[in-house]
């Protein structure tokens, strides 16, 4: 009981305080949306100096799947290879965000547009699926068929791309790209 306690009350202060975190404790916890929100704090304390916490923190964005957020990271991971990796990774994935909403907003064509593919991300699959013709569109939203699973991908009004996966017609999640 005293264990749980003790627990709460670190977890309390800890969500609360205004101080941030250390940057491996937080993420090792899951607190990825506060490492993401505090991405200004990490930048001016690593830029030039530990591309490799940078990359912690641009991956905690994508975890919650904050494109927008990360893009601050991809301009400042530039200084080793593996940052200028994660900078084009961060970019590729905002890019095919953008692009899936000029095609649904604007009808344009982005069967031909080269980008690296990304197949451990579900964004990236589902542009994968746009460019091979792999989708039917209804009005603003596009729906993707695999065996048992169904993609719905729609803008929500702030401009974000919504995706709700259904197995076996039954909604098993929804992911907002912001």
């Amino acid at each position: 009981m005293k264990k749980i306690i003790i627990f709460l009350f670190v977890f309390i202060v800890f969500v609360f305080s205004k101080e941030v975190p250390p940057l491996s404790s937080a993420f090792q916890k899951g607190f990825y949306s506060r490492i993401c929100m505090n991405r200004w704090f990490y930048i001016n304390k690593y830029v030039n100096k530990r591309e490799d916490l940078l990359s912690i923190v641009a991956y905690a964005c994508l975890k919650k799947r904050y494109l927008t957020p990360a893009l601050d990271l991809a301009k400042v991971l530039k200084k080793t290879a593996l940052g200028r990796k994660n900078a084009t990774y961060i970019t590729t994935l905002f890019l095919m965000k953008k692009l899936i909403l000029q095609y649904i907003f604007d009808d344009i064509h982005i069967r031909n547009i080269k980008l690296p593919i990304i197949k451990d991300d579900l964004l990236g699959k589902i542009f994968s699926n746009i460019q091979e013709g792999n989708f039917l569109k209804e009005k603003n939203s596009i729906v993707i068929k695999e065996n048992n699973k169904k993609f719905i991908v729609y803008p929500n009004k702030n401009y974000n791309i919504v995706i709700k996966v259904f197995v076996n017609n039954k909604l098993t999640k929804k992911v907002i790209y912001w």
